[in-house]
């Protein structure tokens, strides 16, 4: 995997460019579990239906964009390089660029870096895996606090956002 050097700013897609809510609940009703809203708190034997629906390409459809997150991506393409870091399968690849350029993202000038399709780690744990490849991390943007405090053990001069709704903060 190509990894850049110089300045790198990095975006998650969902929660951060991406609202997936509807998609949340879509995934959760479709497979009987609509008392649930987040997905850790779905018991163990019953995740992996979640997931093979929620991370389904019929469904991304639903995903609304995040204006602050698109916003601040695009502020950040003229300071540096942007690397898109999502927990997404890589079969979701061409949805998933198709939905970004949809949104106003363009991707001919980002670098998108999904997981591999047989990747079994924990989402944080895959990120982890890819953040300590970078030489200079600027930024990171990530709805995940512990993708975030990963990132300030790996890079401490980074500057972290968490991003909520359409908002974020820095932490």
């Amino acid at each position: 995997m190509f990894l850049p050097t110089g300045d790198v700013y990095v975006f998650d897609v969902d929660g951060v460019l991406v609202d997936a809510s509807e998609r949340l609940k879509a995934a959760l009703r479709s497979v009987g579990l609509e008392g649930y809203e987040r997905p850790e708190d779905i018991e163990p034997g019953l995740r992996q239906a979640f997931w093979k629906v929620f991370l389904s390409p019929e469904l991304l459809e639903l995903d609304k964009p995040r204006e602050t997150g698109i916003k601040l991506l695009l502020d950040r393409l003229g300071k540096g390089v942007v690397l898109i870091l999502t927990g997404r399968p890589y079969r979701l690849f061409k949805s998933t660029v198709a939905q970004l350029k949809s949104m106003g993202v363009p991707m001919e000038r980002t670098i998108l870096v999904m997981r591999p399709n047989s990747e079994r780690r924990r989402d944080v744990d895959f990120k982890a895996s890819v953040l300590a490849r970078i030489q200079k991390l600027v930024e990171i943007h990530d709805d995940d606090l512990k993708v975030l405090e990963v990132a300030r053990r790996l890079h401490p001069q980074a500057r972290l956002f968490l991003h909520f709704d359409d908002n974020y903060k820095e932490i």
